[in-house]
């Protein structure tokens, strides 16, 4: 049996090759490289980055959201029921002396979305254990987050299919071996 590596890297903006640590832990599954890539390169197109408040649920390693504030979004909340990860994401943020960016919240994703009512974002990234049945119900509950012309990221397993409601739209989508990730409007 194959190690599993427990770093990844910061692929653009300020903080471009910086490492950060990933929990060894199978329900942490960071968002590969390339597919970081790809994606910002999508919502660069669309919105401005460095005028973005970012929301990163189910954010394991915040790779996601590191990657936004790297690429100079104004700030990023992290919303993660494992401690141990928020633990490594304040650490590195205070490394990079960008903790001032950074709200971390350790909870259930499903329990904070029913009670924050008040704060909303321009870019939300969601990506949920692949052992999720329906992920694309998250793309309904983040609904009164996202801001008018916002953009929410969803990643799972390629074998789920996703069913949209007819408030929500598929901006841009793709495939890299088992994973689907995709950006979508809230209309």
């Amino acid at each position: 049996m194959g190690t599993r590596r427990n770093t990844t890297r910061i692929t653009g903006g300020l903080w471009k090759r910086t490492i950060v640590p990933i929990l060894e832990d199978s329900s942490v599954r960071p968002t590969l490289s390339r597919i970081r890539e790809t994606v910002f390169n999508w919502i660069r197109q669309d919105i401005e980055i460095a005028e973005c408040k970012v929301l990163d649920l189910f954010c394991g390693s915040g790779v996601l959201g590191l990657e936004a504030l790297s690429r100079g979004a104004i700030s990023a909340c992290f919303v993660d029921h494992n401690m141990e990860c928020l633990v490594r994401i304040e650490s590195l943020l205070t490394r990079l002396n960008a903790s001032q960016k950074a709200t971390l919240i350790n909870e259930e994703v499903s329990s904070w979305l029913e009670h924050n009512i008040g704060e909303q974002y321009d870019l939300v990234f969601l990506d949920p254990p692949f052992t999720f049945d329906n992920p694309a119900i998250y793309l309904s509950k983040v609904k009164h987050l996202v801001k008018k012309n916002g953009l929410v990221y969803l990643e799972n397993k390629s074998s789920t299919s996703i069913t949209l409601d007819s408030e929500v739209e598929c901006w841009r989508s793709a495939r890299a071996g088992t994973v689907h990730y995709g950006l979508y409007r809230i209309l």
